[in-house]
């Protein structure tokens, strides 16, 4: 038995191929199981992405409407400017059309019974008027059939009545219509309003159609004050402040403008012109930072006493224990 369990021994010690077969196999490693990876969560990172380009049309839509609304605030801005540009040449423009229609007036009134004058007269008149083939301007000026003459006496700017490129100058005329009656001149004097439609561009000025005259209507309106409702200071100060009133005016009417200086915010004064006389009328109202004094002043002329009133609101403080005016206004 022994012999044979040796024996499988020698066998295989006899044989060397087998045993450098058996030492190769124990020198092979195995290769060592490397753990499964498991693949990343990207979800996040995507929403990370899409929040973000989200955010960013936000922001740019945000931004865009920051600019629109600027972009419209410059607008509205250019357009105040030229709006206010445009009333300050239209004021300037009626003093340039006064001037203009100067000469147009008294050509137009003055009409003398002459047929040589006559035509004179339409062809200068002819000159103010706007370029129309169509229509027979000369006709606007005829006076064929006069039997007298009209003398102009003189003439005023009443009002403007503003268009779109177009106004309506009216001038308060004085004149005379002179008839000779068996070589003796018979004068009526008249007053109207004379009415001259004008067209302009910029400071270019043409007469747009047959002036007319119309009666003078009044200019006076019924017109009130709208008053706020508020409550008058009446406290201790009241008395101080009368007395303030009447020797702060006292200066205004007496005093120079250095002078008023340590009282006055903008100095301002008669310097002499008048004197002061009293303070009448005058109500005291409490505000924010001091008082606001509404007033009537009496002053005279130096020589004849004669008075001259008028209305001022003061806006006073108190530093120190002395009143100082803030702002004075002729109101």
């Amino acid at each position: 038995m022994k012999k044979k369990k040796n024996d499988g021994k020698i066998v295989t010690e006899k044989n060397p191929l087998l045993s450098a077969f058996k030492k190769k196999l124990k020198a092979v490693k195995k290769p060592e199981k490397k753990p499964k990876s498991i693949p990343k969560d990207r979800s996040k990172m995507i929403a990370i992405g899409v929040w973000s380009m989200i955010g960013t049309l936000i922001f740019f839509a945000f931004l865009s409407v920051l600019l629109s609304i600027n972009t419209r605030s410059v607008v509205n801005d250019i357009e105040r400017n030229q709006e206010r540009n445009s009333k300050q040449k239209e004021e300037v423009s009626i003093v340039a059309g006064e001037r203009f229609l100067s000469g147009f007036i008294e050509q137009y009134i003055n009409v003398k019974n002459e047929r040589a004058a006559a035509e004179q007269r339409q062809n200068t008149l002819m000159k103010y008027l706007v370029a129309d083939d169509e229509i027979d301007q000369e006709a606007w000026f005829d006076t064929s059939g006069a039997q007298g003459d009209r003398v102009l006496n003189d003439y005023v700017l009443y009002n403007v009545k503003k268009g779109d490129g177009d106004s309506l100058f009216q001038y308060k005329v004085n004149y005379a219509n002179v008839v000779k009656i068996k070589k003796k001149e018979h004068k009526v004097d008249k007053s109207a309003l004379l009415n001259i439609p004008v067209k302009h561009k910029g400071d270019e000025f043409a007469v747009n159609g047959t002036p007319y005259l119309s009666e003078i209507y009044n200019l006076k309106g019924d017109i009130e004050n709208t008053k706020e409702d508020r409550e008058e200071y009446d406290g201790d100060q009241t008395a101080a402040i009368k007395e303030f009133l009447h020797t702060f005016f006292r200066k205004y009417a007496e005093e120079t403008k250095n002078d008023m200086t340590y009282i006055m915010k903008t100095p301002e004064t008669l310097n002499g012109h008048l004197v002061f006389g009293d303070v009448e009328n005058f109500s005291i109202y409490k505000n924010d930072d001091g008082f606001e004094i509404s007033s009537i002043v009496i002053f005279k002329e130096k020589e004849t006493s004669i008075p001259v009133k008028e209305r001022f609101t003061l806006f006073v403080t108190k530093n120190s224990g002395q009143y100082y005016v803030k702002q004075l206004k002729h109101q």
